[in-house]
């Protein structure tokens, strides 16, 4: 009788025994499918043009009172404007000038206002629908997020220029760029460097912007008919820096300094060249 007890409660201990890893496996299984179903994928894609951040975004907002939109309001006189070409068939730059100009149409700049082109058009990132496009980082040009929006701040730098305001913040790119003469640009990034005017003409004054088959317009335009002066801007090499200067009545106002470096040679060109050298050994 005791051993036919024996045998009973060991079949028992078996059959617990082999219901627990059953259920054992049934876990692990669960377990593996969620973690596969809830793994993320990393991506090496920049979401600004300088991957190191100087100052938290909610800074930028800081610097001026924020600028609003006008479309509606009477702006009747045009004070200046000025014209660029880009490429249009270059698609990621389009899409990053377009970018910038949606944020930066029908800008009110009220009289005494300071305009800060990183506060009104923001931070350049993927979610906000910038591409990569060639930039400038030190001597090179480089892929970078949004692309082409200096040659924004830069058209609208010179539409500022000759409408006599004053520019309080401006520097020019590390190499030379085409769009604009030399000793003439604006260049901006995130978190670095900004393009910032004042508006000192004694009225409100609104932006008009816009970007077209390969043509980016600036156009300032006032509240009240008011007289500029005769602007003239010249800009001339002295040794290897462009002197940008601005006349308003035949007296300069504005005076600023470029100076560009040569680009390096491109590690992609040497690489190129390299293997074809290479490749016509072996066939020699």
């Amino acid at each position: 009788m005791k051993k036919l007890f024996a045998i009973l409660l060991a079949s028992v201990i078996i059959a617990v025994t082999l219901a627990g890893c059953n259920e054992s496996a049934d876990v692990s299984a669960t377990t593996k499918s969620t973690t596969e179903s809830t793994t993320t994928t990393t991506t090496t894609t920049r979401t600004t043009e300088d991957i190191n951040t100087t100052f938290k975004e909610a800074a930028t907002a800081s610097i001026y009172p924020a600028l609003n939109k006008d479309a509606n309001g009477s702006y009747p006189y045009k004070l200046s404007t000025y014209t660029t070409y880009y490429d249009s068939s270059n698609s990621t730059r389009t899409v990053n000038i377009n970018n910038a100009v949606s944020k930066l149409d029908d800008i009110k700049i009220p009289d005494g206002s300071t305009f800060s082109f990183n506060q009104t058009v923001g931070k350049r990132t993927v979610l906000a629908g910038y591409q990569e496009a060639k930039v400038v980082v030190g001597d090179e040009f480089v892929d970078g997020l949004g692309g082409g929006i200096c040659q924004v701040s830069s058209t609208i730098f010179q539409a500022a220029l000759r409408a006599n305001l004053d520019i309080k913040v401006r520097a020019c790119h590390s190499l030379e760029i085409s769009y604009v003469p030399l000793g003439a640009d604006a260049t901006v990034q995130w978190n670095t460097q900004d393009f910032q005017f004042k508006n000192n003409s004694g009225t409100d004054l609104r932006m008009s912007v816009s970007a077209s088959k390969g043509t980016l317009t600036c156009s300032i335009y006032a509240a009240d008919d008011i007289d500029v002066g005769k602007v003239d801007i010249n800009v001339s090499k002295d040794g290897n820096s462009y002197v940008l200067k601005r006349s308003v009545d035949g007296k300069v106002n504005y005076t600023t300094y470029s100076k560009y470096n040569k680009p390096k040679p491109s590690t992609t060109a040497k690489t190129t060249t390299k293997k074809a050298e290479t490749t016509t050994k072996k066939a020699n």
